[in-house]
């Protein structure tokens, strides 16, 4: 579902250039749930937006669902974008003037045909935001505005959802609440799911584990090997 080959990404800053991502080569099947760990300036939110076309690559190549996005003019790039990802972001990004129901029906409108209002009304409704449809953004809670950027993300049916910091904003339950109705909704779709978060309780329950360090993968684990290798550890630590 997502190739990335060679990835690097620098800023150039007169004669200096400051080097984000220093050679990121991974892959991410249809169906699995990554997350992406690392300390702030590790490079992670960068990647996150390389995989969903919000930049571009200084260079390197990267492959959604078998297209090649590096090398895509704009126009191309919002296209793919549109149809194959959904974004949910830490701050949530709700526009201001539309409500709850319009933000959450954006997407379907711009990049596919014939009415969503159904989809968007169900998906509100699982949600639990069925009595506040018709609510501005500031007439609703951190948690309610995170739950209708859920929903945007999931209208158009994208094969990814990818999310910066989805919790990163909400106080625990919340978090919980959100985190739980993504991967219920994910479970339901199959829908290839990378993320980046700080928060141990969302990594912890991610199929897969990337970890970051100074622009590089210096960990890609799954929960079992992490497990396996702290069993074996703590069997070492027994028998000696």
């Amino acid at each position: 579902m997502i190739a990335v080959r060679g990835v690097k990404k620098w800023i150039q800053n007169g004669a200096r250039r400051v080097e984000i991502l220093k050679g990121i080569s991974l892959s991410i099947p249809a169906g699995q749930f990554v997350a992406i760990v690392g300390a702030s300036g590790s490079g992670k939110s960068t990647l996150l937006g390389l995989l969903a076309g919000l930049d571009t690559p200084s260079e390197g190549e990267i492959w959604l669902d078998g297209v090649p996005i590096h090398n895509l003019a704009e126009a191309e790039l919002a296209a793919v974008r549109g149809r194959k990802i959904g974004f949910v972001f830490q701050s949530y990004q709700l526009i201001a003037t539309l409500t709850a129901l319009e933000n959450v029906l954006l997407p379907y409108e711009l990049n596919m045909e014939g009415s969503g209002l159904q989809q968007a009304r169900r998906l509100l409704d699982e949600m639990g935001l069925t009595e506040r449809v018709e609510h501005y953004p500031v007439q609703l809670s951190g948690g309610e505005q995170q739950r209708v950027a859920l929903a945007r993300a999931f209208v158009a049916e994208p094969p990814m959802v990818m999310a910066d910091e989805p919790t990163g904003n909400l106080d625990s339950a919340n978090g919980r609440l959100v985190l739980d109705l993504l991967l219920e909704r994910k479970r339901r779709t199959g829908t290839t799911l990378v993320l980046v978060t700080h928060d141990v309780e969302v990594a912890s329950r991610a199929d897969r584990r990337i970890t970051l360090r100074d622009g590089r993968v210096v960990e890609d684990t799954l929960p079992g090997e992490a497990e396996a290798a702290g069993v074996s550890a703590g069997d070492e630590g027994v028998n000696g």
